[in-house]
């Protein structure tokens, strides 16, 4: 299909989603995520940004199904903004398991259609997540990414990168499991499309290549 034909398709699926959202079965959800949203521009200190993932993970937990998310970019970046290298595990954690509810209440069609914008503020995590929080993010990443196969196409260099830079040393707890998700990863989309990701990976990241 073409790209413009492709473009449509997104767009009437967007309206389909806004469509839905302000409909009386969703309407309520969607402006008590404006109100949680809004929430995060106040945050003080670190502890702030915990209670607002929690207000927010209650609201879409008792969202209808299938859940559709108001506001998915702006819940993307807030979620990504969580991901800081400044804010301790504590965060990280709490909205990892944000990302993980989302991921799990979404429906299969609609999760490959919208990882590529939650990706862009999880995958950089793989550079500064601590010891305690890497192992949540390799779960995430087992449990919801590798099984979307080849819809993985609009991420998976970004998600090679993210494993490459969990790689670690070969004496490492991770390095192992890390190796393992890649040849998930190959197994999921086919050798040549994990090659091609993995050398533009290497052409353009010094700090991969010197791993």
């Amino acid at each position: 299909p073409s790209s413009a034909t492709m473009g449509t398709g997104r767009d009437t699926r967007r309206d389909s989603d806004e469509a839905l959202l302000n409909t009386s079965k969703y309407r309520g959800v969607k402006y008590e995520c404006e109100g949680a949203l809004s929430a995060f521009d106040k945050a003080e200190e670190w502890p702030d940004l915990i209670k607002y993932l929690q207000r927010l993970q209650k609201i879409l937990q008792r969202s209808p199904e299938p859940l559709i998310v108001p506001h998915k970019v702006l819940v993307a970046k807030r979620l990504g903004q969580c991901l800081h290298a400044n804010l301790p595990a504590g965060v990280h954690l709490k909205t990892l398991e944000t990302y993980q509810l989302i991921f799990e209440k979404l429906e299969p069609t609609r999760l490959a259609k919208d990882i590529a914008f939650y990706s862009e503020g999880l995958f950089p995590l793989c550079r500064h997540a601590s010891y305690e929080v890497k192992p949540f993010l390799l779960d995430l990443i087992e449990s919801h990414y590798v099984p979307l196969g080849r819809a993985l196409a609009p991420c998976l260099s970004g998600l090679v990168l993210c494993l490459l830079t969990a790689l670690g040393d070969s004496a490492s707890e991770s390095h192992l499991r890390v190796m393992a998700l890649l040849d998930a990863v190959r197994a999921a989309t086919s050798t040549s499309e994990l090659m091609t990701a993995l050398w533009v990976c290497l052409l353009r990241n010094a700090d991969v290549r010197l791993q």
